[in-house]
Order: structure tokens, then sequence, then C-alpha cells
């Protein structure tokens, strides 16, 4: 059975510098992003706060790392947006969840992060499954796929794992999809690693302006930053 748990973030404000011809912090749901604008994204953590805030052993610990990166991600989210339900539930990994149709909120009920440890062979996908998921064909000027938060061979085939992404992002086609690929295939390689995947937001839609994928390595937590959303 799957449990949820409630998260309730402080409400803090951040100050982030919004470089944008709209005045409106969010442009509203479903208006694509444009080349030249610069929008808020949600969550935007400054994972380098871990470095002052955790110890050196507690920073390659991943339960201490899983506990500050959820910790952050909502306080980030709810900073930005309030009126939200995050709830935080195990599926294969860990995942956070804005429940905005709960409290009547004007955005998407959406994904925001999943965490865990990748995991050894690939699992055959469930067709049937992913074929019945709403497709995102039509959302913006670029294909896209049905993307994996965890990917499918470790068991990441349920509805909230997926979300609408960039098709050379997704493939590998692009100069940032070979650096995403390339991660996935690092966290894959040594199963047992603890990674993690982050939504970015920029409008009150599910389909996000971001993606960001981080890992534990030896040294420390790394994290790289995609776009995924191109108008």
């Amino acid at each position: 059975m799957r449990t949820f748990r409630a998260i309730y973030a402080p409400r803090t404000v951040t100050i982030i510098e919004l470089k944008c011809a709209n005045s409106q912090r969010f442009p509203p749901a479903g208006r694509p992003i444009a080349h030249d604008c610069l929008v808020l994204l949600v969550p935007d953590v400054d994972y380098q706060r871990m470095s002052s805030e955790l110890s050196a052993d507690q920073q390659r610990d991943p339960a201490r790392v899983g506990a500050w990166l959820s910790d952050a991600w909502s306080e980030a989210y709810r900073s930005q947006v309030p009126d939200s339900m995050l709830l935080e539930f195990e599926e294969v990994a860990t995942f956070l969840f804005d429940q905005a149709g709960a409290v009547d909120a004007p955005q998407a009920d959406r994904t925001i992060a999943a965490r865990g440890f990748s995991r050894p062979g690939r699992r055959v996908r469930d067709v049937a499954y992913q074929r019945g998921y709403p497709s995102p064909a039509g959302r913006a000027v670029r294909p896209l796929d049905k993307g994996h938060m965890v990917a499918h061979g470790a068991g990441g085939e349920f509805g909230p794992n997926i979300f609408p992404q960039d098709r050379e992002l997704n493939r590998g086609w692009s100069t940032e999809g070979k650096r995403y690929r390339a991660l996935e295939r690092e966290i894959a390689a040594t199963p047992g690693t603890f990674f993690f995947c982050c939504l970015l937001y920029g409008d009150d839609s599910d389909f996000p302006a971001a993606v960001e994928l981080g890992l534990l390595r030896p040294g420390g937590l790394y994290v790289e930053r995609f776009r995924n959303r191109f108008g």
C-alpha cells in the first residue's frame, strides 16, 4: 500500500531576479515560454547551500542528502507557490508531488521531484500503460516524448513518474541531450547510486521548463540542469 506524507514547509520568500517583458510572476497556464524570456523557475534550489548546512560526512550520506533535498525543494516551491498541497510517497523512488486540486489551487497537479537508488537490470516496458498515459503531442513547437523521471527499466512506469519531455533531450540527440543521457548511463552503471530528478516549472501547467538530474558521487552531490521547453 502506498503511504503519503504531507509536507508543510515554511512559507518564506526568496529574492529571485526575474528578467522578462511580462511582469507576471508566472505566465498563464499553457502559455509558451519565449526563447528570449527568462522566467522564474520553481523550485529553484541552490544546491551549494548543502556544503554549509551539512557536514562533510553528512554530504556523503544518502539519507541525510535526501532529507535535505526534500526540505529544500519543498521550501523553494512553497515560497513561490504557497497555495499548494505537497505530498511525499514511495513508489520505486521517493516522489514529491503537488496535489493542487485538493486545495483548489490554480496550478495543475504535478510531480516536483523523485529521488532514490539505481537498480540493476532492466524491466520490460509496460507498453499498454505507456500508451494509456496522455500524449504530450501538440504542447510545444518541438516534438515531445513521455519522459521518465525514474527510468522504466528501474520500474518507473506509473503516472507521476511520466512528464512531457523534449524529444531531443530525452533521446540524446542534442548537445544537452548527450549530457543528459551520459548522466543517466552513469547512474545506471553502478546499482545503488543515489540520484534524483527535479522538474522546474515556469507557469501553472504540468509541462516543466527545465529538468535537473543529480547523483551522489564519492566527492559529493553533482547536479546538471537541462532546458526542456522551447515555446
